[in-house]
């Protein structure tokens, strides 16, 4: 049966609805991982790493990217960006865009030929993520800077000065994500340190940021709006923000008949409040939205979101819009470019989880002090899953009882990384414990309660006593079994999870052992600052404290400790003045 139904996604079409006459296409061609375009063409990257440029007349040409493998495509209004898992952009489009742009230094540009974005490669910067506005680019380096060029009329590029630049031009460090579209006049990055930041055309309260502003020329902070939360965002005639747990909010102009005004705030869409979405796609006036149900919604400015099975009304004329044969159970993702929206199965979709380097203890059981309702499958850690539920693991059981084993694990897994892979499981099991704010992403306010828990906490990090260690008396003395440690107390799971190179002592001491030798060389005030970051993913300073001897101490910590890729430790310490 499984079989059948892998067969059947894999067999499954892709629609394109094209935004200027309201019409699906219907591409012919399987395991389409991405895609993008403008309101000429298409390109399609599939499992193959072919990338496929289609026409209005469905014809369509293979483009090998020097045998690369695509990471993403992104096509504006005039160029199109191609970025490998190596770290190098390509950039396609006509002659006149890239001179513009000044993108590729050639002259005998030919058009859907992808060329190596030179400026990059000079400054052997490495491009990790890339973005497109309407004849605007972003691009996010390896080491978190964003970078734009192209038309900034209305502040699109997150620069100071209101003039157009046609080279990259360092933004703004410490940036996670840029959402942006390729129609649009302005962008929203999410930033390490859980922040969301808005520049561009504000008119009508696109940026979220609670003001009417007409242009908005440096990224300021979004209010209200939690960074790690948010799956995707468009940028559309309205701004739209998926959240992870499904829910749906814009701000802008108007969505309904009935509302008198603008929102210059993140507010739900009218319509879809009770409705838990999984994908979104932005055009130059329309907005789309897939339900969990595989129900396809569609709105724009001043008017309600309805089904696609319903009229539109826009422009005062009535539109009728067809719906693509969705695969109930098949998951879809919307890829938006300008006048058309690509509807594919989403097989290839990343399927993001927060708090990754905590899946670790699920999965593994590792250091697990208790076994859920006696069943071996579902060994957890007392203490974590305590904080998390605010019940005992009694109660619980008691809830669980009721759940089948798969339900159990998509709530064990919000438990340990905030992830919601089914909302409608989490959200009961969460209400039936008194979560009700289960979605909001309170996982490291938690464990900042878990380190507060003295009584809890199993093991010890023994740091070496500096006094002790330069003492020249103690030289001859200073071995192994005399030296002088302080301790730390800790939860081993917490070490385990969130460092590597505690992962590999845990390996080589005993299982009785109940503390671990630290010989990195910092100083006890350090290691307690270090240790409380991991509970916590931030730095806390007191009075007392140094601040130029915790840069010293600290800063090679990512390396020497081995944590995980989504470690902000970098940042935080270059926040330290």
């Amino acid at each position: 049966m499984q079989d059948n139904q892998e067969q059947e996604k894999n067999e499954h079409d892709s629609f394109i609805l094209t935004e200027n006459n309201y019409v699906l296409e219907k591409i012919n061609t399987n395991n389409v991982r991405q895609g993008s375009g403008n309101s000429n063409f298409v390109y399609l990257v599939n499992d193959q790493n072919e990338l496929i440029h289609y026409t209005h007349s469905s014809t369509s040409r293979k483009i090998i990217v020097k045998d690369e493998v695509v990471k993403k495509t992104i096509f504006g209004y005039l160029t199109g960006l191609v970025l490998t898992e190596s770290g190098t952009v390509y950039c396609m489009g006509t002659n006149d865009a890239y001179k513009t742009l000044c993108l590729a230094n050639k002259d005998d540009i030919k058009e859907h030929v992808p060329y190596t974005v030179q400026w990059f490669v000079d400054r052997d910067i490495k491009i990790r993520d890339i973005g497109s506005g309407s004849i605007t680019n972003y691009f996010i380096s390896t080491d978190n800077v964003l970078y734009s060029n192209g038309y900034n009329s209305d502040g699109q590029m997150g620069t100071k000065e209101h003039k157009n630049i046609p080279f990259p031009q360092k933004i703004m460090e410490n940036v996670d994500r840029v959402f942006s579209s390729p129609h649009a006049h302005h962008a929203f990055v999410t930033t390490f340190d859980d922040k969301v930041m808005s520049f561009g055309r504000n008119g009508d309260g696109l940026c979220g940021l609670g003001n009417n502003q007409q242009s908005v020329f440096q990224p300021q902070v979004v209010p209200d709006i939690s960074g790690s939360s948010i799956k995707k965002m468009i940028c559309s005639t309205c701004s739209v923000l998926l959240y992870r747990d499904g829910r749906l909010l814009t701000c802008g102009p108007a969505l309904s008949n009935g509302q008198k005004q603008n929102s210059t705030t993140f507010k739900p869409v009218p319509g879809l409040e009770d409705k838990h979405m999984v994908s979104i796609g932005g055009g130059s006036s329309l907005c789309l939205a897939i339900s969990a149900e595989n129900e396809l919604y569609v709105w724009k400015s001043s008017v309600i979101a309805v089904n696609v099975d319903c009229k539109l009304q826009g422009n005062e004329r009535l539109v009728k819009i067809k719906t693509p044969q969705l695969i109930k159970g098949v998951p879809y993702k919307i890829c938006s470019c300008p006048s058309r929206f690509l509807i594919i199965p989403a097989l290839f979709e990343e399927n993001v989880t927060q708090n990754q380097e905590f899946l670790i203890l699920l999965e593994s059981g590792k250091f697990s002090d208790h076994t859920l309702m006696n069943n071996d499958k579902f060994k957890v850690h007392k203490g974590l899953v305590e904080i998390r539920t605010k019940k005992s693991v009694h109660e619980i059981e008691e809830i669980l009882k009721h759940y089948n084993e798969k339900e159990i694990n998509f709530f064990l897994k919000w438990v340990y990384t905030s992830t919601i892979e089914n909302y409608t499981t989490v959200k009961e099991i969460c209400i039936k414990l008194g979560l009700v704010d289960f979605y909001k992403n309170s996982f490291f306010q938690d464990l900042a309660q878990l380190y507060k828990d003295e009584d809890s906490k199993n093991f010890k990090v023994l740091v070496q006593d500096e006094e002790y260690e330069d003492d020249d008396d103690n030289e001859e003395e200073n071995n192994d079994d005399e030296q002088v440690f302080e301790e730390i107390p800790v939860h081993d799971y917490i070490l385990y999870s969130r460092s590597g190179l505690f992962r590999e002592m845990f390996e080589n001491i005993k299982n009785e052992s109940n503390s671990v030798k630290d010989f990195s060389g910092k100083t006890i005030e350090s290691m307690e600052i270090f240790i409380k970051y991991l509970y916590t993913n931030k730095i806390d300073l007191t009075a007392d404290d140094d601040p130029q001897l915790v840069i010293e101490e600290l800063s090679d910590a990512v390396d020497y400790y081995q944590l995980e890729k989504f470690s902000n430790l970098p940042f935080l310490l270059n926040q330290i003045n």
